[in-house]
């Protein structure tokens, strides 16, 4: 194709690529809310696995292209990854009462991400078109927790299925989330509230990107999506998710459509909630969150004890300066509990993890800074990175069960593979994305003789 000079071209994507790729991404979306298929084995462990090495058998491991942004941070992870090798090939003495954990399942949860960024780099690399992906992992995501929702909606109901045993522990004994609606709290499918409500939060986040022009989706999402943050009693959802959701709501452009669907949305859980808030066990749990409810120390109840002089997360911390603070214990860490992403990378890499993650969330953040832009990918992207720093202080975000495909599937789309040669996102790009911009026309030339003869010359 011939272009003018000074007309950019538009992207060039290839359509069997763009079928497949499209396929796969929205296949490994549904695995991450997938049941367990036997004791430890997930399976979105066997999508992303058997994907990565299917990309690779058919020769597209030499595909991937990435940006400047996933040098930093994919190499910041392996760095991570290289660290937590040190404690398995040479294990500190563990003279506690803790024991170590499972190194093949402290492997997979470090290790995941970087398959996942893999799949999108070999899939964009092949000519998949990178915008028709993205949306297919927000509608997944939209619709599974919307879905999700109504499971919680009828297990607060009183409605019990034995089946959300498989998507928790395989039905092995009692799980968190059994525990947690002894609580009131209801997560669906999912074992722990915390990891409901970084999904939660991405859901809203993905729902206020996708249904931007559709106020009447956008509103039946974020009514649902809200509902189900709410009965989890997530405070990931509540403190993070959701205050950043009503951010973006009302700083991003496009907002007037937001702030519709935003007030439609807030009108119907208003009724919902004045109908059936009294027959929610799970209220009083929620009260206290409200500043100044829940006695004086309201940081530990926001924590969940986390924080303090007698915290679990403390007690990990004191552990790992008496045994190995430098390089940590290796994939496998202990069996203690770190619901923290930096509390995580120091029993599992030391210190040296602590700064390792550190430098993963600073490089997402900077260069999004470096790449933001008026179109809406970027603010996406801006509340995404933001809210999953935010839940790295609850859970670890970045590798937890079933969000880190997700996660990692969005932030490699939007942030980390590029689609041509140029250095930034493909966003970026006029003809990608949601704000497309129509290929330009180039008038064909027309001979002289045509013009000497009286030919007019027509675009």
């Amino acid at each position: 194709m011939v272009v003018a000079p000074g007309v950019t071209s538009g992207p060039v994507d290839s359509p069997t690529a763009t079928r497949w790729g499209h396929r796969i991404v929205i296949g490994l979306t549904v695995a991450a809310f997938g049941p367990y298929l036997a004791p430890g084995l997930r399976t979105e462990q066997v999508a992303v696995y058997g994907a990565a090495t299917l990309l690779c058998l058919v020769g597209l491991w030499l595909r991937p292209r990435f940006t400047g942004t996933a040098v930093w941070a994919l190499g910041a992870h392996l760095s991570l990854v290289a660290v937590a090798t040190i404690g398995v090939v040479l294990p500190p003495q563990n003279h506690t009462m803790y024991e170590a954990g499972d190194v093949v399942a402290g492997f997979d949860n470090i290790v995941l991400p970087l398959v996942v960024v893999a799949v999108v780099a070999m899939l964009v690399g092949a000519g998949a078109d990178p915008a028709r992906m993205l949306r297919g992992v927000c509608t997944v995501t939209v619709l599974a927790m919307a879905a999700n929702a109504l499971i919680a909606v009828s297990s607060a109901a009183g409605v019990e299925s034995d089946l959300l045993a498989r998507f928790r522990l395989f039905g092995e004994g009692e799980s968190v989330a059994d525990r947690a609606e002894q609580l009131g709290r209801y997560s669906g499918i999912f074992n722990q509230p915390a990891e409901a409500g970084v999904l939660y939060s991405v859901a809203v986040l993905a729902a206020l990107y996708l249904y931007q022009r559709q106020v009447g989706k956008l509103a039946v999402a974020l009514l649902l999506l809200s509902v189900g943050g709410v009965l989890s009693v997530s405070k990931i959802f509540l403190l993070v998710g959701a205050p950043i959701g009503i951010a973006y709501v009302i700083l991003a452009s496009g907002r007037r459509r937001r702030l519709v669907a935003a007030a439609a949305a807030s009108i119907a859980a208003w009724f919902a909630a004045d109908a059936y808030l009294d027959q929610w066990d799970g209220q009083r749990f929620a009260m206290r969150l409200l500043p100044g409810s829940g006695g004086d120390d309201q940081l530990s109840l926001y924590t969940a004890g986390r924080v303090g002089g007698q915290s679990s997360l403390q007690q990990a911390v004191d552990v790992m300066t008496t045994l190995s603070p430098a390089s940590g214990m290796g994939f496998g860490g202990l069996r203690v509990a770190y619901d923290n992403g930096w509390v995580e990378a120091l029993v599992v890499a030391g210190v040296i993890g602590v700064i390792l993650h550190t430098a993963v969330l600073a490089a997402l953040a900077l260069g999004w800074l470096r790449n933001r832009s008026h179109r809406p990918e970027s603010p996406f992207t801006g509340a995404l990175i933001l809210m999953l720093i935010g839940a790295s202080t609850g859970l670890p975000a970045l590798t937890a069960n079933r969000c880190a495909t997700i996660v990692w599937l969005l932030l490699g789309l939007l942030l980390l593979v590029r689609a041509d040669g140029r250095a930034g996102t493909w966003w970026q790009r006029p003809g990608r994305g949601q704000h497309r911009q129509p290929p330009a026309v180039v008038p064909k030339p027309v001979p002289a003789a045509a013009l000497s003869a009286g030919v007019r010359q027509t675009r």
